[in-house]
């Protein structure tokens, strides 16, 4: 099992690959995913995004920048954290600067759908402040 996720001063180890990240700061929490996000994981990373907006942080941050592949229904599990933020008032930013996220989210025409940054600094820095 290789997923960590972070609360303040401790880690817990999860699942098996992708692996993903969750640290939770007084601002907000952070979901890195890193690796593949095929049909296999998208149920575990559905589970971990609905704990994290269960617990209503000030901002949540998916952070998709160290994928290597992302299947339709890894997007749409993106998709639909995304519209649980905004329908419960929490700010939201989707962080991805790669083909494997990048392509399909141009070719499905969900830039409009998905607040999208290239850079953790700039989600940060300009949407959940």
């Amino acid at each position: 099992m290789h997923d960590t996720i972070t609360r303040p001063g401790v880690a817990f180890l999860l699942g098996a690959p992708p692996r993903i990240a969750i640290t939770t700061t007084a601002e907000r929490a952070v979901v890195a995913v890193t690796g593949e996000l095929d049909l296999s994981a998208t149920g575990r990373l559905a589970a971990l995004l609905g704990e994290e907006l269960d617990l209503a942080p000030r901002a949540l941050v998916i952070d998709l920048t160290h994928l290597t592949f992302c299947s339709a229904r890894g997007l749409g599990v993106v998709l639909d954290a995304v519209a649980e933020a905004r329908a419960t008032g929490i700010p939201v930013a989707v962080v991805a600067d790669g083909r494997a996220v990048l392509r399909p989210v141009e070719a499905l025409g969900l830039e409009d759908v998905l607040p999208l940054y290239r850079t953790l600094a700039d989600a940060e820095d300009h949407h959940v402040r």
